[in-house]
């Protein structure tokens, strides 16, 4: 074995390094050196060359000096702010190249036209207070008339809506042995549809096989629009796919009364069905065609696509009336980001057109001001309204009607009053205060009201400037309570929803009842809650003794008053979805009155009331929600989670949702 003294001599010298190894190592070192200078010496020689070469070209190329004008101007364009371009541009009806049809001039010029096409053999009148002659014909001049005649008296008494004269007609037919034809079946069928009467419409189609006539176009067309008068759709299309069996080709007037029934039972899908349907496989769309789905564009507030089906419109070299401008304006009247494109049309067609806007379009103008909160505006179309009707008296187009203050007073509801801080504008303000908005037999003041106090005062003094003439509707009044409620004047409107609807003689809708029911909830007034609920529930009790079906003596009455029933639950705001509203809004409110218990029980008692009401969300159920857990109310929370629709997502902002979640 090797010595410890021998083992750390040895390691010694292994350790201790050689004087090639030390020569090789500073050698290797400085040649790494030497390669980072040269580099280092490379970068700078491009650097140069690259500066160089760039001096070279400012040399060759000759720049002009900019102005420090110049500059100023261009620093400015960039810092100014982008303008918004307008969704329509104002030469939109120019470029379009279309030619515009006023029907108002001639709507009264066209029924003189059409009664004094009558044959005058008939000695037909067109007063309703003057019957045409019917039994009393006598039987010399009866000889001498033929079946044209008599086609030609009954069409004449169904225009004049006289079902009894053009009955007697037709009956007056057999009693000299002349055989009824098939177009005078179909202008007595007419004359029942002008009316109304349904029963008897189908009653007189009936006839058409006892006398063993075959149903033509008319026939059938004439059917369906008396179904489609009487809301009874289903009946329409069924006829309608009867027509189609009989291999007879529907005529456009039968594709519109489908449509116009559509749209008047908001089944707006079922409406672009029929149109794309005639459009595809059967006839080019006329001016009534593409009115009636500008209509139900306006509907849903698509904009886009009234503009697409105005312009294709234009491309079938159609006129359009007043009315499909009307429409046209109310489309872009629904959205507020369209609100300038609106005015911007009526300018277009002033100018262009030289169209006077009548009353109907400036109603709409007001329902856009309403929507855009724009009471400046408002101001000035009820100013505008005035004017005219000073200057025009029982002539003009523009009298204020009950819709226009209904409107109106929407837009005195929506506004929201800023007191301006400038001294300045203060002082224009007070100077000048019935110069522009005045009139002869109206004043007003020149600034909009900064006050909600100012608001209301000024509302209520148009409320009493209305002319006696003017229809006092629940639309107009529960207009009048809402701009109450929304500019925080509670003092006054329990009286006017106990005592105003009384004083006019006015029937509360159930929109009436919803505005108080939003009244009690934001200020937490259980005890007037409580009365307002209890009056819905009386006019939803006779509204429902009103359309009672057990009396109902066969299957054309059941369906008669369902669809009667359904066109006024439209109407007045009592459908299925809209009662499941009301009864979400008055549990929340007692909810806010602390009342967990009552706001369930509503709740439910609703749910087993109507089969047909779906369960409410439980995000609209917050407030119930909520004030269980702030009570520590736990079996009502439990029964409320239970009986609502639970939500996919837990309600709230998404924004701080906790990462840990494991739901």
């Amino acid at each position: 074995m090797l010595s410890r003294a021998h083992l750390l001599r040895r390691s010694h010298v292994l350790n201790r390094q050689s004087p090639l190894l030390n020569t090789l190592t500073r050698a290797f070192a400085s040649r790494g050196l030497q390669e980072e200078r040269t580099k280092q010496v490379i970068e700078e020689i491009k650097k140069l060359e690259y500066q160089l070469e760039s001096k070279s070209k400012q040399k060759s190329a000759s720049f002009e000096r900019v102005d420090e004008e110049d500059i100023a101007s261009i620093y400015k364009e960039l810092a100014a702010p982008i303008p918004v371009k307008p969704k329509i541009s104002t030469d939109y009806l120019e470029k379009l190249r279309i030619k515009f049809l006023d029907t108002r001039q001639q709507q009264q010029i066209g029924e003189d036209q059409q009664l004094a096409q009558l044959p005058s053999d008939t000695h037909v009148e067109a007063s309703k207070d003057a019957p045409a002659t019917t039994a009393t014909t006598t039987a010399e001049t009866a000889g001498h008339l033929s079946i044209q005649d008599f086609e030609q008296l009954i069409y004449a008494n169904a225009l004049a809506k006289r079902p009894l004269e053009a009955e007697k007609a037709f009956d007056l037919m057999t009693s000299y042995n002349i055989t009824p034809s098939l177009r005078s079946v179909n202008h007595l069928m007419d004359a029942y549809a002008n009316t109304n009467n349904v029963e008897q419409a189908v009653a007189t189609f009936k006839r058409v096989d006892q006398l063993g006539l075959k149903p033509d176009i008319f026939t059938y067309g004439t059917l369906v629009k008396a179904f489609v008068t009487n809301k009874r759709l289903d009946d329409a299309f069924v006829i309608f796919e009867k027509m189609k069996d009989a291999s007879i080709i529907p005529s456009q007037p039968i594709f519109s009364n489908l449509i116009s029934g559509c749209l008047k039972a908001n089944k707006v899908e079922k409406a672009w069905e029929v149109f794309d349907s005639m459009r595809l496989s059967y006839h080019q769309p006329d001016e009534v065609s593409f009115t009636l789905m500008l209509h139900a564009c306006a509907k849903r507030g698509e904009v886009e696509r009234a503009l697409n089906l105005f312009e294709d419109m234009a491309g079938y070299q159609l006129y359009p009336t007043d009315v499909t401008f009307n429409v046209l304006i109310n489309a872009c009247a629904k959205r507020p980001d369209y609100y300038n494109e609106a005015f911007s049309l009526l300018d277009q067609m002033q100018t262009s057109y030289g169209f006077q806007p009548d009353k109907i379009t400036y109603n709409t103008l007001l329902t856009a001001c309403s929507r855009k909160k724009d009471l400046k505006q408002a101001r000035l179309i009820l100013q505008a309204m005035w004017q005219d009707v000073e200057k025009n008296g029982s002539d003009s187009l523009l009298k204020p009607d009950s819709t226009t203050y209904t409107n109106l007073f929407w837009c005195y509801a929506s506004y929201h009053p800023m007191a301006s801080k400038d001294k300045k504008q203060q002082e224009s303000k007070t100077a000048s205060t019935t110069t522009a908005l005045s009139t002869e037999r109206h004043l007003l003041p020149v600034s909009v009201p900064s006050k909600r106090s100012l608001v209301v005062k000024e509302a209520e003094w148009l409320f009493k400037q209305m002319d006696q003439d003017v229809e006092i509707t629940p639309a107009l009044l529960t207009s009048y309570l809402t701009l109450h409620i929304s500019q925080k004047q509670t003092s006054k409107c329990v009286d006017i929803y106990t005592k105003l609807f009384n004083q006019h003689g006015v029937e509360k809708d159930a929109f009436t009842f919803q505005q108080m029911l939003q009244l009690c909830y934001n200020t937490k007034d259980k005890t007037l809650a409580w009365k307002v609920w209890e009056d819905y529930q009386d006019f939803l009790e006779s509204r429902t003794k009103q359309f009672d079906e057990t009396h109902a003596a066969s299957e054309i009455e059941r369906k008669a008053i369902e669809a009667e029933k359904n066109a006024l639950a439209i109407k007045e705001g009592w459908k299925d979805h809209q009662q499941q509203h009301m009864a979400v809004l008055m549990a929340n409110t007692l909810a806010r009155s602390n009342d967990t218990k009552n706001a369930l029980s509503i709740l439910t008692s609703e749910l087993r009331r109507s089969s047909s009401m779906q369960a409410p969300r439980l995000r609209e159920m917050m407030p119930v929600y909520n004030k269980c857990i702030q009570l520590e109310d736990e079996p009502t929370k439990k029964e409320l989670v239970r009986i609502c629709i639970q939500d996919l997502r837990r309600p709230g902002n998404s924004k701080y949702r906790r990462v840990n979640r494991t739901d």
